[in-house]
């Protein structure tokens, strides 16, 4: 089965690309699925952090803009609750997709060769994908592999009538790009939320 709602169409479209990926592509994407699968399994942890910690911020933003009888006080705290928490939830949901992406490592490294199989240049890609390989810890994989995308026209292509490649799509560009953003995002909700929360909860008991 697929992941997410992708279907048994999905696997059937996979399935049928996978025999024009050459040995040696076959061989870089299974090394490279081997150090993504490491990089995420190593950022879970710190992920979940930066995700659960602002969140007692946004929550406190949304009771000052409840309580707040000031019009100013309830209209900006509300604002930066619905922002924290919009990202916050935009951020939760990527991390999730990529964490299901690599749970099935040899499945994830099939869908990495039929990425690269489909891409402009084959060989530029396959050797971009194989440069991960002397890359270390988790952040370092994720900025790099969206620098080594960059200019080389590399992408997931298109299956007809599918949800393209539901495991690799997180890992070529748009979406490597979005999440790297997403997260810094998320890191500065942190203190954005906390700071602003601590100033309105003053600024509504001076009231």
């Amino acid at each position: 089965m697929g992941i997410g709602n992708t279907g048994r169409r999905v696997n059937a479209a996979v399935g049928s690309m996978a025999g024009r990926v050459d040995g040696h592509t076959v061989e870089v994407a299974n090394h490279a699925a081997r150090v993504l699968t490491l990089a995420v399994r190593v950022l879970r942890w710190p992920t979940l952090v930066v995700l659960v910690l602002a969140w007692p911020f946004i929550a406190g933003l949304a009771v000052i803009s409840v309580a707040a009888d000031d019009t100013w006080l309830k209209v900006v705290a509300g604002v930066l609750a619905v922002l924290g928490g919009a990202i916050s939830a935009a951020f939760g949901f990527r991390r999730n997709r990529i964490l299901t992406a690599v749970q099935d490592e040899e499945e994830f490294a099939t869908e990495l060769g039929i990425a690269v199989a489909l891409s402009d240049d084959v060989g530029e890609a396959r050797l971009a994908l194989g440069q991960l390989a002397g890359t270390g810890g988790g952040a370092r994989v994720f900025s790099r592999l969206k620098g080594l995308w960059r200019g080389l026209g590399v992408g997931p292509g298109v299956l007809q009538g599918a949800n393209d490649l539901p495991r690799a799509k997180w890992f070529f560009p748009p979406k490597i790009g979005t999440t790297i953003t997403l997260f810094f995002a998320a890191l500065w909700v942190v203190p954005v939320s906390f700071v602003s929360c601590l100033l309105l909860a003053i600024a509504l008991a001076a009231r």
